[in-house]
């Protein structure tokens, strides 16, 4: 069984228990093999809502959260604002922000510029979903496998080990435990997952990055399944 296999089989059973998921998710920190969401985790009113301003487009730069937590919603938009100030709060050098930036997010519906030049959003912005989780999967160097989910806290509020069942007494559960890292074994004989480890839930150590993440699943098949 190839890694591909076997991450097929394991996502396959995941969106059978009601879970939404998106392949080889790289949020600048690696790149994850699932990244999944539980289906009551999204915010059907923020989903609503953002197809109300038909801002359809996928926000896939995590620079785009950090333009957004600095902006003012349009029911205080006479506090919006400058270039200058946004460059001081986000680090980000002038042109690339406003030449590029934010004429994007301005095509794109999520911002707009008033006659002074100063800026606004639109639609309050706010999460899509609450809780993302990460998952790693290794058949056999279960070590690498932890190395790259310890990476995924700094998006995900839970990371796992996915390994196959014949390989998950290698596995060193209280290294795992230690760093607040799941372990998830699959059969993939049976189709049957466990969860021996679970993760506790807490919050990603850059919420940028999370949004970012969650706009993977900001696509026509998921929001069929959530409809």
């Amino acid at each position: 069984m190839t890694e591909k296999v076997f991450v097929d089989l394991l996502e396959k059973v995941l969106r059978e228990e009601g879970y939404l998921s998106e392949r080889e998710v790289g949020v600048g920190y690696g790149i994850a093999d699932l990244v999944i969401i539980k289906k009551s985790s999204f915010d059907s009113e923020n989903c609503d809502k953002r197809k109300g301003y038909k801002q359809k487009s996928r926000l896939l730069n995590e620079e785009y959260f950090r333009i957004l937590s600095h902006l003012p919603d349009f029911d205080e938009k006479e506090n919006s604002v400058c270039v200058d100030y946004l460059v001081e709060k986000t680090g980000l050098s002038k042109s690339h922000l406003k030449y590029t930036l934010l004429k994007d997010l301005q095509r794109k519906r999520f911002i707009k510029v008033t006659k002074d030049g100063t800026y606004f959003k639109i639609n309050g912005w706010a999460p899509l979903a609450n809780e993302v989780i990460a998952i790693e999967a290794k058949l056999k160097d279960w070590k690498r496998g932890f190395i790259q989910a310890n990476r995924y806290k700094s998006f995900a509020d839970r990371t796992y080990l996915a390994i196959p069942k014949e390989t998950a007494h290698l596995v060193d559960r209280k290294l795992l435990k230690k760093h607040n890292i799941g372990l998830i074994v699959l059969d993939a004989e049976k189709r049957l997952k466990t969860i021996p480890i679970r993760t506790k839930k807490r919050a990603p150590s850059n919420a940028h990055m999370k949004n970012f993440a969650i706009e993977h699943f900001w696509r026509s098949r998921n929001l069929k399944q959530l409809a």
